[in-house]
């Protein structure tokens, strides 16, 4: 569980940056507008920064899945 908080606690914090930054500039931008670059910025930002989080996150879901899978082959017929 931790990588998945590790991942959405860094997403938030890099969305949180960006839309700090276009709000401090002096740029003619309604409240929505910064939003959606913020959200688009940080997810191109996430892509690239956050590869490794982004994998240990696929690797515990696999985990998780072929574990559940196991318990299901092994638990007597419903």
């Amino acid at each position: 569980m931790r990588p998945v908080l590790q991942l959405l606690a860094l997403r938030l914090l890099y969305f949180s940056l960006v839309f700090g930054v276009l709000t401090v500039a002096p740029l003619k931008l309604d409240l929505l507008m910064r939003m959606l670059i913020a959200f688009a910025v940080s997810m191109v930002l996430s892509v690239f920064l956050l590869r490794r989080n982004r994998q240990e996150v696929a690797e515990q879901v696999v985990t998780a899945v072929d574990a559940r899978r196991e318990r299901r082959r092994r638990s007597p017929d419903r």
